[in-house]
C-alpha cells in the first residue's frame, strides 16, 4: 500500500503481509523462551542454577525477535535496491557487508541497551566499572551473532521474494491465458456476428456473376480466417508473420468488399517476420481502423500496417487517414474496448518494456504504435537485446 505521495510505507516493503513475520517473530521468541526454560526446568537441580528468573531471561528473545521484525523491511528495501544478483558481483556484495555490519552493530546496541535497562531496573545490573566493561566486552561476539542472523534473515527473504514472484507469474500466466481466450471468443463474435457474414456472403453472391475467381478468393479468405480464430492450439506468442496472415485475410475480405474504396499495403522487412507477438494482437487494431475508415466515411481510404525493428525492440504501426478524432484518449476510453484490451494485454505480458501509443494528427485518421521486446523463438532462444541493426 501506499501513501498519499504514492511511495510505499515502510511496513509494507516485504514479500509477506507484515502481520505474518511480526507473528512469526513472537512465536520464535516464545519457542526460545520456552527452550530456556525447559533447559533450566532439566538441569536446574543438578547445575545448582537456582530459580528461574523471568525478568532476565524473557526479555532477550523477545528485543532480537521484535526487532529484527522491525528491521524485516529495511532488509527487503536493500535486496531489493542491491539483488544479489547484481553486477559487478564484488561490488553489492562489499555493499551488503557493510551494511549487514552497521545493522547488525545498530540491532545489537539498540536492544543491549534496553535489556540492561531492563536488568538496572530490577536491580541485576550496577552502572559501574566492572559492569560496563564486562558489557562492552561482550559486544563484538554478539555484534558477529547479529551478523550471522542478518545473513539468515537474508536467506528467508531471498525465498520469500522468490515464492512471491513464482506466483505472480502464475497470476499473470492465468490472466493471459484468459485473455487469450477472451480475445479469440471476441474476434470469432466479431468474425461471425450477422452482418459480417451477410456483407462476405453477399459480396460472394454479388461477384458469382462477374467474377467467380474473385469470388473463390473471399470464400478462401474466409475460411483461412476462420481456420486461424478456431484453431485449438493457439499460443500465447506467435511469429508476426502469423499474424499478418491473419489480418491480411480479414483486410482481403474488407477489401473486395469496398473495392476502390480500402487499399491496404504492408512494410514487413523480413528481419521482423519471425518476431514473436502476442497471438491476435493486431486483429483489434485493423478492426479499429475499419470502423473509422470506409464503414464511416464514403471517401477512399488507406490502412498501412508496419513493423521496424530499433534499439532492441519491435515496432508496429496500424494507421489509416479515414475518419480521425480530435479526443483520441476520450475515444479509446469510451469505444475502444479492443484498444484498451491491447494496451492491457502488452502490460501483462512485458510490464514497463512496452508501450501503445494511440493519435490522430490533426484530427484526421488513427494512428496506434505499439512498442515490444524484439524477441524469436529461433532454437529456444531470444536475440540479444543489445543488437542495434534494423
Amino acid at each position: 500500500m501506499k501513501d498519499h505521495t504514492g511511495r510505499m510505507r515502510y511496513f509494507d516493503r516485504t514479500p509477506i503481509r507484515y502481520r505474518i513475520i511480526l507473528i512469526s517473530a513472537l512465536v520464535m521468541a516464545s519457542l526460545f523462551l520456552l527452550q530456556a526454560y525447559m533447559h533450566h526446568f532439566v538441569y536446574a537441580e543438578l547445575k545448582a542454577m537456582g530459580e528461574f528468573n523471568w525478568w532476565r531471561e524473557a526479555p532477550v528473545p523477545y528485543l532480537n525477535f521484535i526487532f529484527w521484525a522491525l528491521l524485516a523491511p529495511l532488509a527487503y528495501s536493500i535486496l531489493k535496491r542491491w539483488p544479489l544478483s547484481e553486477r559487478p558481483r564484488w561490488r553489492t556484495i562489499t555493499i551488503h557487508l557493510g551494511l549487514s555490519l552497521t545493522i547488525a552493530s545498530l540491532h545489537e546496541v539498540t536492544t543491549s541497551t534496553i535489556y540492561y535497562g531492563i536488568l538496572y531496573r530490577i536491580g541485576d545490573f550496577e552502572l559501574e566499572s566492572e559492569y560496563i566493561n564486562w558489557a562492552i566486552h561482550a559486544l563484538p561476539p554478539a555484534i558477529l551473532s547479529r551478523f550471522m542472523e542478518y545473513w539468515t534473515l537474508m536467506i528467508v527473504l531471498i525465498a520469500l521474494d522468490n515464492a512471491r514472484m513464482m506466483r505472480e507469474k502464475q497470476t499473470q500466466l492465468l490472466a493471459l491465458r484468459n485473455d487469450l481466450q477472451r480475445s479469440q471468443l471476441n474476434a470469432l463474435k466479431k468474425q461471425l456476428q450477422p452482418h459480417f457474414l451477410f456483407n462476405t456472403l453477399n459480396t460472394v453472391s454479388a461477384l458469382m456473376d462477374q467474377n467467380v475467381n474473385d469470388a473463390r478468393k473471399v470464400l478462401d479468405r474466409l475460411g483461412q480466417l476462420l481456420r486461424i480464430t478456431l484453431d485449438k492450439e493457439q499460443r500465447d506468442r506467435v511469429p508476426l508473420q502469423r499474424e499478418v496472415d491473419l489480418i491480411g485475410n480479414y483486410l482481403g475480405i474488407e477489401a473486395v468488399r469496398f473495392q476502390d474504396r480500402l487499399h491496404v499495403t504492408y512494410a514487413i522487412p523480413d528481419d521482423c517476420a519471425q518476431a514473436m507477438v502476442p497471438s491476435m494482437m493486431l486483429q483489434p487494431l485493423v478492426e479499429n481502423a475499419i470502423k473509422h475508415g470506409p464503414d464511416s466515411t464514403s471517401r477512399a481510404v488507406n490502412i498501412a500496417v508496419e513493423a521496424d525493428r530499433l534499439n532492441g525492440h519491435l515496432h508496429l504501426r496500424v494507421r489509416d487517414d479515414g475518419r480521425g478524432c480530435p479526443d483520441v484518449q476520450d475515444a479509446v476510453n469510451g469505444t475502444g474496448i479492443g484498444l484498451r484490451n491491447v494496451r492491457e494485454r502488452l502490460r501483462l505480458i512485458y510490464g514497463p518494456d512496452a508501450a501503445m501509443e494511440v493519435s490522430s494528427p490533426d484530427g484526421q485518421g488513427f494512428i496506434v504504435d505499439l512498442t515490444l521486446p524484439y524477441r524469436t523463438n529461433e532454437n529456444g532462444h531470444e536475440t540479444d537485446p543489445h543488437d542495434h541493426r534494423r
